[in-house]
């Protein structure tokens, strides 16, 4: 096992001072791995053509209380995710200067020797000169997001031009993932009934240069289902990756949905409440945890026996990993991996 910090970087606090602590496994030490960083996009089109179950997992670079993720990959194992995705936080990185001192970024340029990164990047207050620093670091994937929040200044409305640009300055050499929601913009006030809009804005990001789709939370497998359809008939045929999240609380659940927008089902939700009823409290993180991994176990199931092409899943994980990993071992016992 290899505990591996983040060296101090010359610059001004406080993100020159993070370090997160990172545990490799034997496999992932610097000597045994390829230092040519593979791009996600190509990467999920051949794990999708081989057929098999496979996943990536989101972290942030810091807790909300502001310490380091502390990250084990060795817990994954024996099948480690196939890259992580690092959040951005709009509010927290969109001034930092330089922009490699973001902290995300720097955990992301950590980690890219030893695993694929998709970096995030949102809209937020983005200027031309920052994305011109942001594509000077080399990164061969991004996540582009318009992001939830939009400031009158900022360059780019929406996310179609950054992925142009981005192409533009950096041509093949750069992997550009985007969002798909199968239940809308609900952080925005969309929703199902602007299907049609979403879709089409969808088709001219993948038109612009987005070579994979990352579906935004849904608690229902159906709808992802349809979308995935929809996507197909309306001429998209990037790979799609299914995006998952297992609350280990009622206070993660509860503040993902207020913030997302996104509703559990009715009949969801019913037994979710009775769960509270028969524990006789809605904090009981154990049962709730089981809960929602039995849940993303039968989603899972449900998209694969659908037969719709998603064999990749990505688990936003909020930096919680137990129940990410107890669904990767009931997985296992299924045979699924």
């Amino acid at each position: 096992m290899h505990w591996i910090p983040i060296p101090n970087v010359n610059s001004d606090p406080p993100f020159a001072k993070y370090q997160p602590c990172v545990t490799f496994t034997d496999d992932q030490t610097i000597e045994k791995q390829n230092l040519e960083e593979q791009r996600v996009g190509p990467l999920v089109v051949k794990k999708t053509a081989e057929r098999k179950f496979f996943y990536g997992i989101e972290i942030m670079a810091t807790s909300p209380s502001g310490q380091p993720v502390v990250l084990d990959f060795n817990n994954f194992l024996p099948v480690l995710p196939s890259f992580v995705s690092l959040v951005w936080l709009g509010r927290r990185y969109w001034n930092v200067e330089p922009v490699k001192n973001v902290e995300s970024l720097q955990l992301a340029q950590f980690l890219a020797p030893r695993i694929p990164v998709l970096p995030h990047l949102t809209a937020y207050r983005l200027s031309k000169k920052r994305l011109d620093d942001f594509l000077n670091l080399d990164f061969k994937s991004c996540l582009a997001i318009r992001g939830d929040m939009v400031h009158p200044g900022q360059d780019f409305q929406i996310t179609q031009p950054i992925i142009e640009l981005s192409h533009y300055k950096r041509g093949q050499n750069i992997s550009i993932c985007v969002a798909g929601y199968p239940q809308g913009y609900t952080s925005l006030g969309g929703g199902p009934h602007e299907g049609r809009k979403d879709m089409l804005y969808l088709k001219k990001k993948v038109d612009a240069g987005a070579d994979c789709i990352f579906t935004q939370l849904c608690y229902q497998p159906e709808p992802i289902v349809r979308f995935v359809k929809a996507c197909r008939e309306a001429g998209i045929q990037v790979p799609i990756m299914v995006g998952l999240m297992v609350h280990d609380s009622m206070r993660s659940f509860e503040a993902i949905q207020d913030l997302s927008g996104v509703r559990m089902p009715e009949d969801m939700r019913e037994e979710l409440e009775e769960l509270r009823e028969t524990r006789g409290s809605c904090t009981d993180s154990e049962a709730v945890s089981q809960f929602f991994v039995n849940h993303a176990i039968k989603t899972i199931c449900h998209l694969l026996d659908a037969d719709i092409g998603c064999w990749g899943f990505q688990f936003y994980t909020m930096n919680s990993f137990p129940p990410v990993l107890a669904v990767l071992r009931e997985l296992r016992n299924m045979g699924i991996i």
